[in-house]
């Protein structure tokens, strides 16, 4: 995502931010999982020329090969963040999320760890969010 030719240069200035303590930035391990598998996916397309509807398929006959993805710059990015944890309490607030917000799982497991933590900002490029009225979403 920070080699990104449209939203590259806003996000690294973003984790600028939040490396120099500007801001206080919050993660799940939901993120930590979203994040590391797509940067999984993005590799393997890369690297072996899958197209990303094959991945699924290509990852089941070629397993060795995450093996050999280096996941540790991708990794080392989350040190920078608190990470929060999601609890028996962010899993009911996560079925609530579901049906009042009409959300899928991560996306409401992300409002409900939200909640919990009291963070009302949420920097995201995801429309789904929009209806959620105590949400500010800060877009690259």
């Amino acid at each position: 995502l920070l080699n990104d030719p449209i939203y590259g240069k806003r996000c690294k200035e973003f984790i600028d931010r939040i490396e120099n303590r500007d801001l206080d930035g919050f993660i799940s391990p939901i993120i930590v999982s979203e994040t590391l598998f797509n940067f999984i996916k993005a590799t393997i397309v890369k690297n072996y020329g899958i197209r990303p509807n094959e991945i699924t398929i290509f990852l089941k006959t070629k397993i060795k090969v995450i093996r050999d993805i280096n996941i540790d710059k991708a990794s080392e990015l989350f040190e920078i963040f608190n990470i929060v944890s999601i609890s028996e309490l962010e899993v009911k607030e996560c079925y609530k999320a579901i049906k009042d917000y009409a959300l899928l799982t991560n996306d409401a497991f992300h409002v409900a760890t939200m909640k919990k933590n009291m963070i009302e900002n949420i920097a995201t490029n995801d429309k789904d969010f929009e209806r959620i009225e105590w949400i500010n979403i800060w877009k690259p």
